[in-house]
């Protein structure tokens, strides 16, 4: 299942996808992985930010699933570990096009994921903070699906987020689009 949530439409970004991934019930929930789609073959995200005017925030009704083994970042998975584990398998975590630990280069900037990690909370930043990788870095460019995972998120909850993020098309021009939003998960009994 595939939707393409609402966000701005500049530059080569075109909105974000967010696809389930089957847990087959191994662990609590359902599992999404969202990705920013762009235009091109090599286009590029290097950075998911929030700052004091655009808000960075990725919540769920219910606590996000978070594997005893597992980290908030795509690079804390092993990528042998993985195939070991259903719960890391379906953890929930942040990235930049990368899933586990291989080639990775991912770092954060004045994040805080202690209550995301320990307790299934939110990620935010209330002043200035982001993911990021290099733009050298080859997780950077999206490739013939033109798209680029951003985050992986496992929950009961229904899932509502707020980003902005920078990168740079395939001929080199730097963009930035700010307050992307998506929502995904089930649906809240009344």
């Amino acid at each position: 299942m595939a939707m393409l949530a609402q966000g701005a439409a500049f530059s080569q970004f075109k909105g974000v996808l967010v696809e389930e991934v089957d847990n087959e019930g191994k662990v609590p929930g359902r599992t999404y992985r969202i990705y920013a789609e762009l235009t091109n073959v090599s286009d590029q995200v290097f950075v998911v930010y929030g700052d004091s005017a655009h808000k960075l925030e990725i919540k769920s009704t219910k606590p996000f699933f978070q594997a005893k083994t597992g980290g908030a970042l795509s690079k804390d998975a092993n990528r042998k570990a993985i195939t070991e584990s259903d719960s890391l398998k379906y953890d929930s975590w942040v990235t930049i096009g990368a899933t586990d630990n291989y080639d990775n280069n991912m770092n954060i900037l004045s994040m805080d994921f202690d209550d995301f990690e320990k307790k299934g909370g939110a990620i935010n930043c209330k002043k200035e903070g982001a993911w990021f990788c290099i733009p050298t870095d080859k997780q950077a460019f999206c490739k013939e699906d033109k798209r680029i995972l951003l985050m992986q998120l496992t929950t009961a909850g229904v899932v509502t987020g707020q980003f902005s993020i920078m990168g740079k098309t395939a001929k080199g021009d730097q963009y930035q689009n700010r307050d992307v939003t998506f929502t995904c998960g089930a649906k809240s009994k009344k």
